[in-house]
């Protein structure tokens, strides 16, 4: 029978690594919810700055549905096919139309690469918004 069997020898030990896996697990919760709380906070910040910076020209749903979009022949981003690192570097140089006329400006010095990055997450976000429609 299992009860006789137990004694305080075998009982403690067994308690103490209760105890450190119960503080072990909730050590990992605690940083959990850190981490999403971050990464939400930075998902706002990086909506934000899409809507600071680029919106007037790509419109809030990056669908190009305004009149500076219109007039500049701006691409609807639901429908870009650039990779994470095209899209960086276009936010970060720009793009020209000729040699000497700019189509979109350079955000290198107005932006850090960690907004830039948080940008590529948010211009993804209007491509699974066309392929997945709700």
């Amino acid at each position: 029978m299992w009860g006789r069997n137990i004694t305080p020898q075998v009982v403690r030990p067994v308690k103490r690594l209760v105890q450190r896996q119960s503080a072990q697990i909730v050590a990992a919760m605690l940083l959990s919810v850190t981490l999403v709380a971050n990464l939400t906070a930075r998902a706002a910040d990086a909506k934000e700055s899409f809507v600071k910076n680029c919106a007037s020209c790509h419109s809030k749903d990056g669908s190009a549905q305004t009149p500076a979009a219109r007039k500049l022949g701006v691409k609807d981003l639901r429908l870009s096919k650039l990779t994470d690192a095209e899209i960086v570097l276009q936010i970060r140089e720009g793009k020209l139309e000729s040699q000497k006329d700019s189509k979109m400006p350079a955000f290198k010095d107005k932006l850090t690469c960690e907004e830039i990055e948080g940008l590529v997450t948010v211009l993804k976000g209007f491509r699974e918004k066309t392929a997945n429609p709700r």
